[in-house]
């Protein structure tokens, strides 16, 4: 079997990907940027994540880099961390309704920060708190979207 560079293959999946994120966002109304659709977000980002996947194609046939073999793929990687993160999305997603976004997102990222690739306990709590608070800005003052509150009516 030919040998291809890695950058190579993941590149043509992730076009393909882009394909069909843009080709559904088309399919739903595209709006216009002052009033958008329901699809224009989607076929934007398909077309942004096309554009950067192009790239990378064109980079790797055109620049040398590592090959691999299909066999290879998964040898280095570490499955039992991707089984913990997502177990820990998996208890997230239960525990959204109940506790709150606030809450059950903040506690998930310091259990990640402190277990995956452990962290002092001053950036888990200052990692947490500002991606927490950064995602509600994002979600709830800016884009005006509603996120669970919870029990304790946070948000």
């Amino acid at each position: 079997m030919t040998r291809l560079k890695a950058d190579t293959v993941t590149s043509v999946i992730a076009l393909a990907v882009a394909g069909y994120i843009a080709h559904e966002g088309y399919a739903l109304d595209l709006g216009t940027a002052s009033n958008p659709g329901s699809g224009f977000i989607l076929f934007w980002t398909g077309l942004v994540m096309a554009g950067l996947s192009t790239g990378v194609l064109i980079g790797s046939l055109i620049g040398s880099g590592p090959t691999f073999s299909l066999g290879s793929v998964f040898q280095d990687s570490r499955w039992g961390k991707v089984l913990y993160v997502v177990a820990l999305l998996v208890v997230h997603a239960a525990l959204l309704e109940t506790l709150g976004f606030v809450i059950t997102t903040f506690v998930l990222l310091v259990v990640l920060f402190k277990t995956v690739e452990p962290q002092s306990w001053g950036v888990s709590l200052a990692g947490a708190f500002l991606t927490t608070a950064a995602a509600w800005g994002v979600f709830v003052a800016w884009l005006g979207t509603q996120l669970p509150t919870g029990m304790f009516e946070i948000g």
